[in-house]
């Protein structure tokens, strides 16, 4: 099936080239780091705790999901992050294939156009027939968050999309991006500001994965690196 969902919520716009400033700014170039333990604070004060399992910094080609699209879709990896870049409307998506249940997922993201409506984010309890199935934690480079769910030929917002105060770094420049998936609940937080939990027990298990989104007339283009995978170890 095709990798691209279509977004009717996300407004028009029209993409700009890519900005060499980023490679004169040296993205590229982050050193790899990741705490070995985690303590999160979930709504009511839950609080849980998560091991790090693996922490990818995208060394090797071989080591993520390669996808090429003459109809303007690229993922792969490229001088030590993985970059996604798309032209057309919808949601891209790339997995791992190591399944989860309990999970907590952490990605450094920096946007790489300038028009701050491309949307990007982690995937957690993606189906492993790749068939954009699953969770996704994303935001904008105007500050916006938003949880949605893949059920079949659609993504559906269990959040809609909302504006943050000056927890996500807007225009070109690096947020943390993390999402807990601890049976039905899920959370969002940016730069470790818990931004949003809800619930939703459509998927138990799957992949996790790097997702970006682009509106009508533009194009998304997103370079993410040292993605850490925690175990959640209780409650």
């Amino acid at each position: 099936m095709n990798r691209i969902f279509y977004i009717p919520r996300l407004q028009r716009f029209f993409y700009y080239a890519f900005v060499v400033l980023m490679f004169l700014s040296g993205y590229y170039i982050v050193p790899a780091q990741a705490d070995d333990n985690l303590t999160l604070s979930l709504t009511g004060n839950k609080l849980i705790h998560a091991n790090l399992v693996t922490l990818e910094t995208f060394a090797k080609k071989t080591d993520w999901e390669e996808y090429s699209s003459p109809n303007g879709v690229e993922l792969g990896i490229e001088n030590g992050v993985y970059r996604m870049s798309s032209i057309n409307q919808g949601y891209v998506w790339g997995l791992n294939k190591e399944p989860h249940q309990n999970v907590v997922l952490e990605v450094d993201a920096t946007p790489l156009s300038p028009d701050v409506h491309n949307a990007f984010g982690l995937m957690c309890r993606a189906d492993e027939s790749d068939n954009g199935n699953g969770y996704y934690f994303m935001i904008n480079g105007d500050g916006y968050y938003s949880i949605n769910v893949g059920i079949g030929e659609e993504i559906k917002p269990l959040v809609k999309w909302k504006k943050a105060t000056d927890a996500i770094h807007v225009g070109i420049d690096k947020n943390s991006i993390r999402a807990v998936c601890l049976d039905d609940s899920l959370a969002l937080y940016v730069n470790d500001k818990l931004l949003i939990e809800t619930h939703d027990d459509t998927y138990t298990s799957g992949y996790a994965g790097l997702a970006v989104a682009a509106a009508s007339n533009g194009g998304s283009d997103v370079a993410f690196d040292n993605l850490a995978t925690y175990k959640i170890t209780s409650p």
